[in-house]
């Protein structure tokens, strides 16, 4: 025997722990030269499986199980593909039953008959039934009813591992062979090894949503890949060699004819070869006001030579035309993004903001015609306004050519713990217990998890549960556990997208693609990149609301020179500016104080791990510009603007070839070798560049030294043309806030509404800002923050409990029947809308209903009162509920005092922060504490006492094993970082938990985080 034939992958979610690599690996070693991929319904690993086959030089079978409904019934078929044709059979098959419907009907089957092998089950299948009750005359009856309706079919002898089927299968065999149809040895592969039947049975628990107590959840034993010898143990020689013909007669090499993009019809009567350079020089003239100097005019020849030359012009028309449509909605694209930003040609359409030869950007680190790959211009757009954008793509290009790209949610460490607790009857105690002690870090395995902290370690091997949980958990996690959509790709297609690739429909009806991001290129599909950015939407919505009072506003026409923009940057005021937020970042800006655009394009390039090493030379080199060195003189142009230090990659480029006398696009292929890794390729391209360097005049050891330079940040530093487009709009931002404050602080509220730590954050600035915050109002409050004479006021939805849909509710109803009169009028009308008692009293502590002028304490202490006077002020009229106040008197209640702490800690616990009074400056006064605010120690150098609230921890075991913590402290003022080593920690740790009010001496170190020297717990009473 030489081929299994009947294989699901985890790409069956939830249904299979067999990993694809792993899968064909072991096929290898077990000596097989051909086995199929037959996920249900889905051909999501297929792409990956035919690589993978390739790889370790096996025939990789396209296949397919399906359901036939016949008669009634769900009939379960495999198909495999005997050729390319059935390979595109299956795409089509897969596509329908991931769109239109989840089964096929015989018509289909008939349709694939010329290209695929149809295998029909013995167990499982339609004459399942009949075997178990040994009614073989309905079995051949059923057989002969198939075989004379569906087309030629082979029946699959399985589950041999059984002795009811090992009884079944050779009757069976002689009555399939008896009506001329052929049997074949079928065994079912769901998991890898057979010591991996309890992690198939643990996942089919998850994905049943029972518990591995279930009795009614079998252990499936045999399901595994068997080996040549096994197989020929359990089934008879005829059998296995049909499976071996079947297998031999299979030979599609997917080697397909491409797909490409739509070819884009210009309007004109003439291609996009023509059409793109009449727009780029006409968009070239408009931009320079009419006065094109001869180098643009060389820069626009050389790089539509270049597109032209790899038939690229297309490309550029489609993005230039969405991008028009986005304009002539009023959609704010941003300046740019990535690379495409070192291309005139983007900036002559309009596609980019950014002019390449004023910014010194290359297009050869866009597009690099040594190295034939697609373009890739990535597009923001406000997150609020892609769909808009899509929508156009979808509606000019048809449904069938664009789709979204699928991605996987995989089992992560903390996942598939929290899943194998649910299914092995753990406590919520022990599962959150062996959750946090997990690191919270990026891609973090079990592994690597015990290995990281000995407490979980420890924790694992003191209880056999927790043993025998993590060893399932291990062969679970990783693998795919739900099917999402790529967060920013589109795919465009000249072909219908499922006669290139299988695809499904999203909730919305646009289709995705069933292959991931990495598979698709190689079959001519190409990813453009539309990106949602919040920060787009808050300028977007700060523009609208500035064009109501001045229409000729241009974000666009700002000058690049505003002073007041600058201060926020060399204060590091930057809370709420793009890319400028982290405290790490302010605290480069404290120290660095730009001057100009180039300083924030520098600053967005220099904090980066890659970079950081050179922060000291760069600050050096603006302070004192006399002490600027280069590493060759030769150099001094391109790395001038940054006082002699290389940080961006298009001046490792230039440096490569002023020095080396390499192309440009060589230098980028140098970059893209770096970047990969490529020793074979850096090992050639190292002599190349020392010999250049040589014949120049260098010394070999310098022309060595500038070759690990520029290798260095060739690979790892950062893409000048993506940092000045992300510079504009941080630039931008600072603009919007230095200038326009109250329009800038709302539509920043607006974005991170249902995030309470931002939203208390942007907060606390606008009350150092001096710009007022209202409570929310039940008789004003909108869907949104919005501006008013008083200040900012909010939405109700704020409050917690009031989602947006009750938040209208609630306005929707003051609208159609008056303001509320007071809180009895209220609470009545609340009552009628079904806003329950709960939701009340939240609004009530969140200060929503301070209007009515009662007090909130007095309002909480009437509630019952006003829940009984709604109850007897509702009516019937015509059918429909409503309210008749003269029915009955309001109640009269007792006016209570108001306390200042204790409402300012309701207020927290219904909003998750403070708008009025902060209960840290309540303690502060009641407990006289005099020392600095946080705002003030963010200024202040040596050392420090303070008075804050600990806001966060994360608790962290150093080399030596011992235990520290890192502390988000914060007060009215602002939030600041906070180290306690292990000595402190060992006094102190326990008390330190959120919410808990400290008094601190502390060293501020060069990052402007502190380091604790004392700590005093502070009581809230």
């Amino acid at each position: 025997m030489t081929a299994h034939l009947f294989i699901r992958s985890s790409y069956t979610l939830l249904n299979s722990t067999i990993r694809i690599d792993e899968l064909c690996r072991r096929a290898k070693e077990l000596g097989f030269s051909a086995l199929a991929l037959t996920d249900r319904n889905v051909m999501y690993g297929m792409a990956e499986f035919i690589r993978a086959a390739a790889k370790y030089g096996l025939r990789g079978i396209a296949g397919l199980e399906i359901e036939v409904f016949y008669h009634d019934e769900r009939v379960p078929f495999v198909l495999l593909a005997k050729d390319n044709a059935g390979y595109l059979d299956l795409i089509r098959l897969s596509s329908l039953l991931c769109g239109e419907r989840e089964y096929c009907l015989p018509e289909d089957l008939w349709k694939c008959a010329a290209h695929c092998f149809i295998i029909a089950f013995s167990e499982g299948g339609w004459i399942d039934g009949e075997l178990v009750r040994s009614d073989f005359n309905e079995v051949r009856k059923k057989l002969e009813m198939m075989k004379a309706e569906l087309p030629a079919f082979d029946l699959a002898l399985s589950y041999m591992d059984a002795s009811l089927w090992r009884e079944r299968n050779p009757v069976l065999k002689r009555v399939a062979s008896s009506l001329g149809i052929r049997t074949l040895a079928l065994n079912k592969v769901f998991y890898l090894e057979k010591d991996d039947a309890e992690a198939y049975r643990a996942l089919s628990a998850i994905r049943l949503s029972t518990t591995l107590q279930d009795h009614a959840l079998p252990v499936i034993r045999g399901r595994y890949l068997l080996s040549e010898e096994e197989m020929e143990a359990l089934y008879e020689a005829d059998d296995l060699k049909r499976t071996d013909e079947i297998a031999s007669q299979c030979r599609a090499d997917y080697n397909l004819e491409k797909t490409s993009l739509p070819v884009y019809d210009t309007g004109k009567g003439i291609p996009a070869s023509e059409y793109l350079p009449q727009l780029c020089a006409a968009g070239l003239k408009k931009r320079l006001n009419g006065h094109v100097p001869e180098n643009y005019v060389r820069r626009l020849k050389y790089e539509l030579d270049i597109i032209g030359k790899m038939h690229f012009e297309d490309y550029f028309m489609i993005v230039y035309d969405f991008i028009r449509y986005s304009r002539s909605e009023n959609i704010y694209i941003g300046p740019g993004r990535g690379s495409a930003a070192g291309s005139l040609v983007s900036w002559c359409l309009g596609i980019t903001q950014v002019d390449p030869v004023r910014y010194g950007l290359l297009f050869e680190r866009f597009l690099n015609p040594e190295r034939v790959t697609m373009p890739d211009i990535d597009t923001d757009i406000p997150d609020n306004r892609r769909d808009d954008v899509i929508r156009y793509v979808l509606e000019k290009y048809g449904p069938d050519h664009v789709a979204g790209i699928i991605t996987f949610g995989t089992f992560g460490a903390k996942q598939v713990i929290r899943d194998m607790a649910k299914i092995s009857g753990l406590s919520g105690r022990d599962t959150d217990m062996l959750t946090r002690l997990i690191p919270n870090l990026p891609q973090i395995t079990l592994k690597t998890a015990l290995e990281k902290n000995p407490r979980l370690k420890q924790a694992v091997a003191s209880d056999s549960r927790f043993v025998r949980l993590f060893a399932l958990a291990e062969k679970l996690e990783g693998l795919p556990r739900h099917a999402s959509t790529h967060a920013a790709g589109v795919l465009l297609s000249r072909k219908p997208l499922n006669e290139i690739v299988p695809t499904m429909r999203q909730g919305d009806g646009m289709l995705n693609s069933q292959y991931t991001a990495g598979y698709l290129e190689e079959r001519g599909l190409i990813k453009m990149d539309f990106l949602g950015l919040r920060n787009l939407t808050i300028i977007d919505e700060i523009v609208t609301d500035i064009r109501k009072q001045d229409p000729s506003f241009s974000i666009m026409q700002i000058p690049m020179d505003n002073r007041a923009a600058y201060e926020v940057f060399k204060s590091a005021d930057t809370t709420g500016i793009f890319q400028f937020e982290s405290a790490g970042m302010q605290n480069l800006l404290r120290k660095m104080k730009p001057e100009r655009f180039e300083d924030i394009v520098a600053a967005l390039a220099l904090y980066r791990p890659a970079s950081a090493d050179s922060i000291p030379s760069y600050l050096a080199g603006k302070n004192d510009p006399s002490s600027v060195r280069y590493p060759d003189e030769r150099l001094k142009g391109i790395l001038k603007e940054t006082y002699g230090v290389m940080i961006y990659q298009e001046q490792a480029m230039l440096a490569s070839e002023i020095c080396a006398g390499f192309t440009l696009s060589r230098a980028d292929t140098l970059r893209k070798a770096m970047s990969k890794k490529n020793e074979k390729e850096l090992s050639s391209m190292h002599d190349e560049f020392i010999r250049g360097c040589e014949k120049g005049g260098m010394d070999h050891q310098k022309a060595e030294d500038l070759f690990a330079l520029v290798s260095r940040f060739s690979g790892y530093g950062f893409n000048k043309s993506h940092a000045v487009a992300y510079g504009i709009i941080s630039y931008q931002m600072a603009y919007l806030k230095a200038n326009y404050p109250l329009r800038f602080y709302t539509c920043l509220l607006n974005s991170v509404i249902g995030d309470e730590n931002r939203t208390a954050q942007y907060m606390a600035e606008c009350r150092r800002r001096g710009i007022r915050i209202l409570y929310p109002d039940v008789c004003r409050s909108d869907e949104r923050y919005v501006v008013t004479r008083d200040g900012i006021l909010p939405p109700l939805s704020i409050v917690k409990g009031i989602g947006a849909s009750a938040a209208s509710t609630i306005r929707k109803e003051r609208e159609q029947n008056g303001v509320y009169d007071d809180f009895y009028d209220f609470t009545a009308r609340m009552t009628l809308i079904k806003i329950s008692q709960n939701d009340i009293i939240s609004m009530i502590k969140a200060g929503a209903l301070d209007t009515f002028g009662m007090g909130r304490k007095t309002m909480l202490e009437s509630m019952d009162e006003a829940m009984s006077y709604a109850q007897l002020v509702q009516v019937k009229k015509n059918g429909v509920m409503t309210i008749d106040t003269s029915l009955v008197s309001k109640p009269a209640f007792i006016r209570m005092k108001d306390e200042r702490f204790e409402i300012s800690q309701m207020e927290r616990e219904a909003l998750g922060f403070n708008i009025g009074e902060q209960p840290i400056v309540v303690i502060r006064q009641s407990k006289n504490i005099h020392v600095p605010p946080i705002a003030a120690i963010r200024t202040m150098q040596g050392v420090c006492s303070g008075f804050a609230m600990i806001a966060n921890t994360h608790q962290h075991k150093t080399k030596r094993g011992d235990m520290m913590v890192f502390l988000k402290l914060s007060d009215e003022t602002g939030e600041i970082d906070m180290a306690v080593m292990p000595r402190l920690y060992a006094a102190v740790g326990q008390s330190l938990r959120r919410g808990t009010y400290i008094l601190f001496d502390a060293k501020i170190s060069d990052d402007g985080s502190l380091l604790a020297d004392r700590i005093a717990v502070v009581s809230a009473k």
